[in-house]
């Protein structure tokens, strides 16, 4: 049947072409033909679709951002990310009691107060003795809680100060259950926290948990940190990452330097300073913004990082215009 159908329309298209022939002679008879005036223009960026060559023009680089630098091989880890808190490190944290019962008669310190080791803190009058027994800070910190008045009547089970060092502070991981058997004592630890979200702090484990607790399925893992500087504060929340794996030697870059292309990833080798060179590539295991790569990239070889969203629209408009 459509070999029919293109058969008519075959024959139909024939016989009305001449008469179009002899319009066409005429209208040409009458008419001059007009020459198109040649304009010049600006070179465009080329793309050569067979071999994924970009080429931009002088001009072109002048107004773009791009940043080149060489895949590199290096460590990568592997993570797990957890939420948890901050915390007086239990170490650095000791508790002043009375080793005697009697009056309270001093409190030399308030709450936040600093405390040298040694430094009186108190005084207790008791019967045993004549006189009054002195209370001594037993370590260096910062008063974190006062919990008795003068005139209070105390003894060893009394608290009366909690003095902690703020230098030293742990992070509270909460591990769910499923996560515990990639866990060690040692691995290190990144974390942010909501007073400084651009910020990245560091830290290792030095402690993991004996008991799950019942609701929530989750174990302690404690993260020893250094906060010299006092910046972190004790109940803080936080954003944990553990390094539980770690990659040694492997092909990596900035995840910056991807661009999609259909289902593949791709990145942009710079082969001169104007020509690049599209590259699929295969990745592997990604961490703190640089991504593993298994497949189609060199370690040294030099690829778009910064400003690749660029060469990508202008490989699409080469694309369009071929079409």
């Amino acid at each position: 049947m459509n070999r029919i159908i293109n058969r008519l329309l075959s024959s139909l298209l024939a016989s009305s072409l001449v008469p179009f022939c002899f319009v066409g002679l005429a209208l040409a008879g009458c008419s001059k033909k007009e020459v198109p005036s040649e304009t010049k223009s600006e070179p465009k960026p080329a793309s050569d679709s067979g071999n994924n060559i970009i080429t931009l023009t002088k001009g072109n680089l002048e107004h773009v951002d791009l940043k080149i630098e060489p895949a590199e091989l290096g460590n990568l880890g592997m993570t797990l990310k957890v939420a948890g808190r901050i915390s007086v490190n239990l170490t650095k944290t000791a508790r002043v009691t009375s080793p005697l019962e009697g009056r309270l008669s001093k409190l030399n310190f308030d709450f936040n107060d600093h405390v040298k080791a040694g430094d009186v803190v108190g005084l207790v009058e008791t019967p045993e003795l004549l006189k009054p027994l002195t209370l001594k800070a037993p370590i260096d910190g910062v008063i974190i809680e006062r919990k008795a008045t003068a005139g209070e009547v105390v003894d060893k089970t009394k608290e009366i100060y909690t003095i902690s060092d703020p230098s030293q502070l742990w992070a509270i991981a909460e591990v769910k259950e499923r996560d515990i058997a990639a866990i060690k004592v040692g691995q290190n630890a990144t974390f942010t926290v909501l007073a400084y979200p651009n910020e990245k702090f560091h830290g290792k484990i030095v402690l993991i948990g004996n008991q799950v607790e019942q609701q929530s399925r989750t174990l302690e893992v404690r993260i020893a940190l250094d906060n010299t500087d006092g910046r972190l504060k004790s109940g803080m929340f936080a954003d944990i990452e553990i390094v539980t794996t770690i990659l040694s030697n492997v092909l990596q870059i900035p995840d910056d330097a991807l661009q999609t292309d259909g289902e593949n990833q791709i990145v942009f080798v710079a082969l001169d300073p104007n020509k690049f060179e599209k590259r699929t590539v295969k990745l592997g295991l990604e961490q703190q913004g640089n991504v593993q790569v298994l497949d189609g990239l060199k370690p040294g070889e030099k690829i778009v990082t910064q400003g690749s969203f660029i060469l990508k629209s202008e490989m699409l408009k080469a694309a369009l215009g071929e079409e």
